[in-house]
């Protein structure tokens, strides 16, 4: 008995990770679909386009998956009235979102861009659904086979950056429509009204969510403004795997989550001393998989350069990826707010700087090492001056 319950909680995790990495791996494989049947440059530019979209989308969704969450758990009877309420109140949102359009992408695709955030802005509404009903495995299913038809798509047509726009949203129609049909029994309970609170209320999950992304991909918006397209490519492909990188820390700590919450800060601090220990290795073997992708996959090869700043970027976060927890659970999101804002001002400052005096991709990567290394300093100092 207590063998089956351990099973079904370790297929219970491994089936939750593959779900957060799925959309990173999704990203990954068009990129090397895209780099091996048309060039760099597409690739480039669509990744461009991508990374405004996600920030659209984050602004779009409001906080609306931790709010929601929080709410279901509070009032499990009113949960279909909880998200058509947020589902509504975020509508104003969608329409500047859209109108952003005209401003941020080039006008011939404006109907294709539409539906691609109108698609998003509904599939992630979903979200809360098979996150809170745990179905990860359909999730999963839907993901992969929305993604295969996008990859028979461009395999049959001849690809140029507007067709590859126009079939992404098409793709991200697809994965809407097979989540409303999968959800469809609570969605038939329809109804208009909205929460006029909810825009307030949920500012904090909001500035959490756009700050965590900005705090890791700053550096590659900025990349984007001064770098040729197929510049673009190689970056955005590095931090990728960077982020997956920084993703195994909590993976790590992932099946340990509600004892963490409930350990004292001195067992706590003993488990981070672990995650540390055991990172150097698991970050130099993420890099020399790197190594071999890039060049037997891609087909391109980066110099000592770039895996060393790989390193400098990605083991600061193993280093309080536990502290983080401990402050959630203290109720201080205030200070992982102000140290991810200040950190993406630093990496926004030094990438500008080295990117403007040449340094190219090596400048941007810099400016996220030194962001990533203020971060552990300031985790790793406030701990400090407080007694276990």
């Amino acid at each position: 008995m207590n063998l089956k319950k351990t099973f079904e909680r370790v297929k219970l995790v491994l089936v939750n990770i593959l779900k957060q990495v799925l959309s990173q791996i999704l990203t990954l494989a068009l990129s090397v679909f895209v780099f091996k049947l048309y060039s760099k440059e597409l690739w480039g530019t669509f990744a461009a386009y991508f990374i405004y979209i996600n920030i659209i989308n984050i602004v779009t969704s409001w906080g609306n998956k931790d709010y929601l969450i929080r709410e279901f758990s509070k009032t499990p009877n009113q949960i279909v009235d909880n998200f058509y309420l947020v589902f509504n109140s975020r509508l104003v949102l969608l329409l500047i979102g859209v109108i952003a359009v005209f401003f941020v992408f080039p006008i011939s695709c404006f109907w294709y861009f539409s539906l691609w955030i109108v698609s998003l802005y509904i599939s992630q509404s979903l979200m809360v659904f098979w996150i809170y009903k745990r179905d990860y495995i359909q999730s999963i299913l839907i993901e992969i086979v929305s993604f295969a038809l996008l990859l028979l798509a461009l395999y049959l047509d001849k690809i140029t950056t507007e067709k590859l726009v126009e079939y992404y949203a098409y793709y991200n129609l697809i994965r809407t429509i097979l989540y409303t049909i999968m959800y469809l029994p609570e969605l038939k309970r329809i109804h208009f009204k909205v929460d006029k609170k909810y825009l307030i209320a949920a500012v904090s999950f909001f500035l959490l969510n756009m700050v965590g992304f900005l705090q890791s991909r700053a550096d590659f918006v900025i990349i984007t403004v001064f770098e040729s397209a197929e510049n673009i490519a190689v970056y955005q492909i590095i931090t990728a795997f960077f982020i997956l990188i920084h993703a195994f820390g909590t993976f790590l700590i992932f099946p340990y989550m509600k004892n963490i919450y409930r350990l004292q800060k001195s067992s706590v601090n003993v488990f981070q001393r672990f995650v540390s220990f055991v990172s150097p290795l698991i970050v130099c073997f993420s890099l020399a998989v790197l190594f071999l992708i890039t060049k037997y996959v891609y087909g391109f090869d980066l110099d000592f350069d770039y895996y060393l700043l790989g390193f400098l970027i990605t083991f600061p976060p193993y280093l309080y990826t536990v502290k983080i927890l401990i402050l959630y659970k203290e109720n201080k999101q205030d200070f992982v707010l102000k140290t991810g804002i200040i950190a993406i001002v630093i990496n926004s400052a030094v990438s500008v700087l080295l990117l403007y005096f040449g340094y190219g991709l090596k400048g941007a990567l810099i400016g996220s090492a030194v962001a990533q290394f203020f971060t552990a300093y300031q985790y790793l100092t406030h701990f400090s001056k407080k007694p276990d």
